[in-house]
Protein backbone atom coordinates (compact mmCIF):
# COMPACT_ATOMS: atom_id res chain seq x y z
CA UNK A 1 0.00 0.00 0.00
CA UNK A 2 2.79 2.08 1.05
CA UNK A 3 4.21 1.71 -2.23
CA UNK A 4 1.06 2.25 -4.60
CA UNK A 5 0.86 5.55 -2.20
CA UNK A 6 4.65 6.51 -3.46
CA UNK A 7 4.36 6.34 -6.73
CA UNK A 8 0.81 8.22 -6.80
CA UNK A 9 2.90 11.53 -4.98
CA UNK A 10 5.58 11.03 -7.52
CA UNK A 11 2.96 11.23 -10.32
CA UNK A 12 1.01 13.56 -9.19
CA UNK A 13 4.58 15.68 -8.32
CA UNK A 14 5.55 15.41 -11.58
CA UNK A 15 2.57 16.78 -13.26
CA UNK A 16 2.48 19.74 -11.27
CA UNK A 17 6.18 20.22 -12.19
CA UNK A 18 5.30 19.74 -15.99
CA UNK A 19 2.21 22.22 -15.91
CA UNK A 20 4.08 24.59 -14.11
CA UNK A 21 7.51 24.39 -17.00
CA UNK A 22 4.66 24.76 -19.37
CA UNK A 23 3.07 27.96 -17.72
CA UNK A 24 6.27 29.24 -17.52
CA UNK A 25 7.02 29.20 -21.17
CA UNK A 26 4.43 29.99 -22.12
CA UNK A 27 3.88 33.09 -20.24
CA UNK A 28 7.41 33.80 -21.87
CA UNK A 29 6.29 33.28 -25.02
CA UNK A 30 6.95 36.95 -25.74
CA UNK A 31 10.27 36.80 -24.72
CA UNK A 32 12.16 39.55 -26.96
CA UNK A 33 11.04 43.27 -27.57
CA UNK A 34 10.92 42.70 -31.14
CA UNK A 35 8.81 39.44 -30.58
CA UNK A 36 6.14 42.02 -28.96
CA UNK A 37 6.35 44.14 -31.39
CA UNK A 38 5.43 41.51 -34.49
CA UNK A 39 2.25 40.37 -32.04
CA UNK A 40 1.03 43.83 -31.59
CA UNK A 41 1.56 44.70 -35.53
CA UNK A 42 -1.14 42.20 -35.78
CA UNK A 43 -3.44 43.73 -33.45
CA UNK A 44 -6.74 45.69 -34.91
CA UNK A 45 -9.27 47.66 -33.18
CA UNK A 46 -10.70 45.94 -30.70
CA UNK A 47 -13.30 48.27 -29.24
CA UNK A 48 -16.36 50.25 -29.51
CA UNK A 49 -15.17 53.89 -27.97
CA UNK A 50 -17.94 56.28 -26.97
CA UNK A 51 -15.74 58.87 -28.89
CA UNK A 52 -16.15 56.74 -32.30
CA UNK A 53 -18.34 59.48 -34.31
CA UNK A 54 -17.98 62.02 -32.02
CA UNK A 55 -16.03 65.55 -33.85
CA UNK A 56 -13.01 67.71 -32.84
CA UNK A 57 -13.01 70.00 -35.16
CA UNK A 58 -14.68 72.96 -32.60
CA UNK A 59 -11.94 71.63 -30.13
CA UNK A 60 -9.28 74.52 -29.34
CA UNK A 61 -6.16 73.47 -28.43
CA UNK A 62 -2.50 75.21 -28.03
CA UNK A 63 0.52 74.64 -30.25
CA UNK A 64 3.01 73.29 -28.04
CA UNK A 65 5.60 75.49 -28.69
CA UNK A 66 4.18 78.53 -29.10
CA UNK A 67 0.97 78.38 -27.05
CA UNK A 68 -1.02 80.01 -29.82
CA UNK A 69 -4.52 78.48 -29.74
CA UNK A 70 -5.55 76.78 -32.52
CA UNK A 71 -8.62 74.97 -33.74
CA UNK A 72 -7.91 70.61 -34.60
CA UNK A 73 -9.79 71.95 -37.66
CA UNK A 74 -6.80 73.78 -38.70
CA UNK A 75 -5.09 70.34 -38.30
CA UNK A 76 -7.30 67.67 -39.61
CA UNK A 77 -9.16 69.29 -42.53
CA UNK A 78 -5.83 68.84 -44.27
CA UNK A 79 -5.36 65.60 -44.10
CA UNK A 80 -7.71 61.93 -45.35
CA UNK A 81 -6.55 60.86 -41.63
CA UNK A 82 -5.23 62.69 -39.15
CA UNK A 83 -4.23 60.33 -36.37
CA UNK A 84 -4.26 62.09 -32.32
CA UNK A 85 -2.16 60.55 -29.83
CA UNK A 86 -2.96 61.62 -26.50
CA UNK A 87 -0.23 61.33 -23.96
CA UNK A 88 1.44 62.78 -20.70
CA UNK A 89 4.88 62.80 -19.63
CA UNK A 90 3.98 61.18 -16.21
CA UNK A 91 2.42 58.16 -18.16
CA UNK A 92 5.23 55.04 -18.66
CA UNK A 93 3.57 53.85 -21.70
CA UNK A 94 3.63 57.12 -23.23
CA UNK A 95 7.42 57.40 -23.03
CA UNK A 96 7.55 53.64 -24.74
CA UNK A 97 5.73 54.01 -27.20
CA UNK A 98 6.74 57.72 -28.07
CA UNK A 99 9.81 56.55 -30.20
CA UNK A 100 7.99 54.23 -32.02
CA UNK A 101 5.58 57.27 -33.19
CA UNK A 102 9.01 59.08 -33.92
CA UNK A 103 9.73 56.21 -36.12
CA UNK A 104 6.58 56.22 -37.44
CA UNK A 105 6.59 60.31 -38.38
CA UNK A 106 9.10 59.56 -40.27
CA UNK A 107 7.80 57.48 -42.98
CA UNK A 108 4.24 58.57 -42.61
CA UNK A 109 1.88 57.84 -45.54
CA UNK A 110 0.84 60.89 -47.91
CA UNK A 111 -3.06 61.85 -46.76
CA UNK A 112 -1.66 60.87 -43.23
CA UNK A 113 -0.79 63.11 -40.52
CA UNK A 114 0.03 62.24 -36.68
CA UNK A 115 -0.12 65.09 -34.20
CA UNK A 116 0.80 64.59 -30.46
CA UNK A 117 -2.09 66.13 -28.06
CA UNK A 118 -0.42 66.83 -24.10
CA UNK A 119 -3.09 65.97 -21.80
CA UNK A 120 -3.58 66.95 -17.90
CA UNK A 121 0.49 67.40 -17.71
CA UNK A 122 3.04 70.15 -16.77
CA UNK A 123 4.69 71.79 -19.23
CA UNK A 124 8.40 71.44 -17.96
CA UNK A 125 8.18 67.69 -17.74
CA UNK A 126 6.25 67.01 -21.05
CA UNK A 127 8.91 69.16 -23.34
CA UNK A 128 11.85 67.12 -21.61
CA UNK A 129 10.20 63.79 -22.79
CA UNK A 130 9.93 65.31 -26.12
CA UNK A 131 13.26 66.60 -26.03
CA UNK A 132 14.62 63.04 -25.33
CA UNK A 133 13.26 61.09 -28.45
CA UNK A 134 13.45 63.92 -30.34
CA UNK A 135 9.81 64.48 -31.33
CA UNK A 136 9.22 65.23 -35.02
CA UNK A 137 5.40 65.79 -35.00
CA UNK A 138 3.73 68.43 -34.11
CA UNK A 139 2.34 68.53 -30.65
CA UNK A 140 -1.06 70.43 -29.05
CA UNK A 141 -1.80 70.82 -25.75
CA UNK A 142 -5.47 69.77 -24.75
CA UNK A 143 -8.25 71.93 -23.01
CA UNK A 144 -8.34 70.27 -19.14
CA UNK A 145 -12.13 69.05 -20.29
CA UNK A 146 -10.60 66.85 -23.49
CA UNK A 147 -10.22 63.71 -21.86
CA UNK A 148 -13.82 63.26 -20.01
CA UNK A 149 -15.43 65.24 -23.27
CA UNK A 150 -13.98 62.38 -25.50
CA UNK A 151 -14.54 59.69 -22.85
CA UNK A 152 -10.48 59.04 -22.80
CA UNK A 153 -9.78 57.80 -19.38
CA UNK A 154 -6.52 56.15 -20.20
CA UNK A 155 -3.70 57.09 -21.99
CA UNK A 156 -2.06 56.16 -24.18
CA UNK A 157 -5.12 56.78 -26.01
CA UNK A 158 -5.13 57.66 -30.00
CA UNK A 159 -7.69 58.96 -32.27
CA UNK A 160 -7.99 58.46 -35.76
CA UNK A 161 -10.22 61.40 -37.46
CA UNK A 162 -11.17 61.89 -40.91
CA UNK A 163 -11.12 64.96 -42.49
CA UNK A 164 -14.36 66.51 -41.39
CA UNK A 165 -12.96 65.90 -37.77
CA UNK A 166 -14.89 62.54 -37.29
CA UNK A 167 -13.37 60.41 -34.97
CA UNK A 168 -13.33 57.07 -37.15
CA UNK A 169 -11.63 55.08 -34.68
CA UNK A 170 -9.74 54.98 -31.22
CA UNK A 171 -6.72 52.72 -30.40
CA UNK A 172 -6.97 52.63 -26.47
CA UNK A 173 -2.80 51.88 -25.42
CA UNK A 174 0.74 51.22 -26.34
CA UNK A 175 1.46 51.49 -29.98
CA UNK A 176 4.45 50.60 -32.07
CA UNK A 177 5.40 51.57 -35.55
CA UNK A 178 4.12 48.66 -36.93
CA UNK A 179 0.80 48.87 -35.08
CA UNK A 180 0.27 52.14 -35.93
CA UNK A 181 0.83 51.33 -39.56
CA UNK A 182 -1.40 48.30 -39.34
CA UNK A 183 -4.12 50.59 -37.91
CA UNK A 184 -4.22 53.31 -40.52
CA UNK A 185 -4.13 50.78 -42.86
CA UNK A 186 -7.30 49.45 -41.47
CA UNK A 187 -8.79 53.03 -41.04
CA UNK A 188 -8.02 54.03 -45.08
CA UNK A 189 -9.94 50.98 -46.06
CA UNK A 190 -13.01 52.13 -44.31
CA UNK A 191 -13.16 55.63 -45.15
Amino acid sequence: MKKRLKIILVILLLLIISISVYKVLDINKFQTNEQFKEQQGKQSFQNSHPATGMNVNNETVNVFSTEKSKQLKEVTSKNDITVINLFASWCDPCKREMPELVKYAKHEDKGVELVGLNVKDKRKPAKQLMDDVNVNYDVYVAQDDFLEKYKSYNIPTTLFVDKNGEIKKVYLGELSEKTLNNLVTQVKEEI
